[in-house]
């Protein structure tokens, strides 16, 4: 992984041209998200969650970054299996040496390199093998059509406003709406689709995140 070193202004920004990667800050983003309160105020959030899973789910964390959402779930249903992938792999250092401290759930959850427009493409960081998908229970971003029947999606997305806008001039992604996001999962026949926005006691999560639930019919 890279270091960030503090007054070097060439980290700061990427060459001409070129998207900025949240990899470039891997560490000092991962440390910035529980410093300034962003991770707990996500899993307060994840808590309230209408989850209704069976026993010993499985769940995909796509597009995981250093595993927020992944790791929560991991500790929070018993016998749980997480498969948690991203296209950038200093992120999935980061996630990976989370995962070491995690003692014995670590071995419950599986770390691959994969890219949200290839999701049946994916590779384990430990082995280098291609990874095989199974029926998942829930999906934690993007992929809902990898969901078994009854499964649960759920997509923490940007929420609208300035905020989202400059993250998508940075990083250079459109973001999609909340009602985007509702009615490509209407049009794909889930059903129980909801909008579940943040409270001012998930700040400051609350700020720039919303969320979409729904269960595939």
């Amino acid at each position: 992984m890279r270091r960030v070193r503090a007054g070097r202004a060439r980290h700061a920004r990427p060459p001409r041209g070129q998207p900025f990667t949240y990899g470039r800050i891997a560490g000092l983003y991962d440390s910035s998200l529980r410093l300034f309160g962003f991770t707990r105020a996500v899993e307060q959030f994840l808590e309230r969650v209408d989850w209704c899973l069976p026993p010993r789910p499985r769940a995909l964390d796509a597009g995981a970054g250093t595993g927020l959402n992944g790791l929560w779930f991991l500790r929070h249903f018993p016998g749980s299996e997480v498969v948690a992938f991203d296209i950038d792999r200093q992120m999935l250092a980061v996630l990976a040496r989370r995962a070491r401290r995690l003692g014995d759930l670590r071995h419950r959850l599986t770390v691959a390199h994969g890219d949200l427009r290839a999701p049946a493409v994916l590779t384990r960081i430990d082995t280098g093998q291609a990874l095989e998908h199974v029926p998942l229970d829930a999906v934690l971003e993007r992929l809902a059509r990898l969901l078994r029947p009854g499964g649960l999606f759920l997509n923490l997305g940007m929420r609208p406003g300035p905020s989202s806008a400059m993250l998508g001039r940075l990083y250079r992604f459109r973001p999609y709406t909340t009602g985007e996001v509702r009615r490509r999962l209407e049009r794909l026949g889930f059903v129980d689709v909801h909008t579940l926005r943040l409270t001012p006691a998930e700040f400051p999560a609350n700020l720039t995140r919303i969320a979409v639930t729904a269960r595939k019919a």
